[in-house]
């Protein structure tokens, strides 16, 4: 198996991205979600929120309670739990019930996604563990391309407990894969005190801030697409269509900027693709009733809202050798903390003032992460790290440390 990519890295990146999808198609189908809820939307956004809060705080938790364990008892144990949370969700008969389904489906893909990158690099040999990340990682990627936009879709043709059980199905294609894994080493404990040392350090903390603001900013409108676009998709399928187009562009995006980061710097990239991301949410009041108009904003918002998280994960892993190996993984949390933080402000506004009243606070969040970094970042002279990070596993909470 050390000599060739195993085929079970395929179904490791199945999970992968059965846990991308879940993680951001509640936006896609939260209308219907409302309805079948009977609750605001506001209100089913919370769904989100409650994903990516539970997510954020349970991840090192788990990394620190599981370090001894088998990876491979982790991972399956992790993509159960998933499973049965995303079960109890599509079967729930009232908001309480699917909140609680989507807790749970949150702690066993907290569990999963570290342990996955984990296992992928340990079935292969030092010299192809590149190609093994980008396999199981790609599952991720490949998730806000396809996953999303596929179950939306699916939500709007069938309902959106199909979308749920499509999800947990695709979890359930995965587990045989996790459960033919050969018994793979620990992790090895390592307290949480250890995991947090990072934020003792200043540099680490704004650049934590910073990828907190911009997630934050992005999930304040992201989460209530489905609202926002109503007048441009008048509440039909095109919504996944434009949800395709966003996750092309995160896809460019994303491919881009490992490039850029290595020849202009971490910097450099990172205004560029916030700074963009704040214009482009700004101007949400002229594209949001156009479905042309859509197209365009989403494209380029799906390439510079995933472009700048590889120059924060390029920042970080420098800030890494003073601050301790486990500084990149905070960035995970960060995001998880910021989309659930975007979910409940966006909920609050789209609550009282309605869908258009997000593009304000989305922009102002989006300039002050911005400016925290055009004053605080230094000007590094652009190495090779960048390209290592090119499909960046922190988008969906992935980290080298398990």
């Amino acid at each position: 198996m050390k000599n060739a990519t195993p085929p079970v890295l395929w179904l490791l990146a199945v999970g992968a991205f059965a846990i991308g999808t879940d993680a951001f198609v509640i936006a896609g189908v939260l209308p219907e979600i409302a309805d079948g809820l009977r609750v605001s939307p506001g209100a089913a956004g919370q769904l989100i929120t409650v994903f990516s809060l539970t997510y954020a705080l349970s991840a090192p938790v788990s990394a620190t309670i599981t370090g001894r364990l088998s990876r491979r008892t982790v991972l399956a144990c992790g993509l159960g739990v998933f499973i049965v949370g995303n079960v109890i969700s599509a079967l729930g008969d009232s908001y309480g019930w699917v909140a609680a389904g989507r807790f749970v489906a949150a702690l066993g893909a907290a569990s999963y996604t570290p342990q996955a990158s984990a296992a992928a690099a340990s079935l292969v040999p030092e010299e192809r563990r590149g190609r093994a990340l980008g396999i199981v990682i790609g599952g991720l990627t490949m998730a806000t391309a396809l996953g999303v936009p596929i179950g939306t879709w699916i939500g709007g043709l069938a309902g959106w407990r199909a979308t749920l059980w499509a999800v947990a199905a695709l979890g359930a294609v995965a587990l045989p894969g996790v459960l033919m894994l050969p018994r793979l080493e620990p992790a090895g404990r390592h307290p949480l005190a250890e995991r947090l040392a990072g934020l003792r350090n200043p540099a680490v903390l704004i650049t934590l801030s910073v990828t907190l603001l911009a997630v934050t900013s992005e999930h304040v409108v992201y989460t209530y697409i489905g609202p926002v676009l109503q007048d441009a998709t008048h509440g039909g399928r095109a919504l996944s269509v434009l949800l395709f187009v966003f996750g092309v562009g995160a896809v460019a995006g994303n491919a881009i900027a490992g490039i850029a980061t290595d020849r202009l710097g971490n910097r450099a990239v990172l205004l560029l693709a916030v700074g963009g991301m704040a214009v482009d949410l700004a101007l949400l009041p002229l594209w949001s009733g156009s479905l042309i108009g859509a197209g365009v904003a989403l494209f380029v918002w799906g390439a510079t809202g995933w472009m700048y998280l590889v120059p924060q994960q390029h920042r970080l892993l420098s800030l890494s050798e003073a601050s301790g190996p486990f500084t990149v993984a905070l960035n995970s949390s960060a995001l998880y903390l910021g989309i659930a933080i975007g979910g409940a402000v966006g909920g609050l506004l789209v609550n009282t003032w309605g869908p258009g009243s997000t593009a304000v606070p989305a922009f102002v969040l989006a300039a002050v992460a911005v400016a925290v970094a055009a004053l605080t970042y230094g000007r590094p002279t652009p190495t090779g790290p960048a390209r290592e990070t090119r499909s960046d596993p922190a988008r969906q909470g992935v980290s080298d440390d398990a």
